[in-house]
């Protein structure tokens, strides 16, 4: 399946128009009619702004699997942020800490 057939089946199984898709986008309706119509892809650079507007990720709409994209709530974002801004002392005590709440959990 190439990426424009994903690309249409995600819109057709969501219930999403092509105007809809605009809207969400930013993109014409006439350039995602023209890749509908002339059977062609989206550029590199709208890939993402798409896969935003429907909720997939990337590497569905590339590939067709969900190998190794993931996509990460806002939650998930700034707790990496918050994560990467601490000094490694605080790192250390952080991932020790979570390793302790994980293996409680699991027994």
């Amino acid at each position: 399946m190439t990426i424009n057939e994903r690309l249409f089946n995600v819109m057709k199984d969501n219930g999403i128009s092509i105007r809809e898709l605009a809207r969400r986008t930013g993109i014409t309706a006439s350039t995602i009619s023209d890749w509908n119509t002339k059977h062609t892809n989206p550029t590199a650079e709208k890939i993402p702004v798409i896969c935003d507007a429907l909720g997939i990720s990337t590497s569905y709409l590339l590939r067709g699997t969900e190998e190794t994209d993931y996509i990460l709530t806002n939650e998930e974002k700034n707790l990496i942020e918050t994560i990467r801004n601490m000094d490694d002392a605080s790192q250390k005590r952080f991932l020790a800490y979570f390793e302790q709440m994980y293996h409680k959990k699991e027994g």
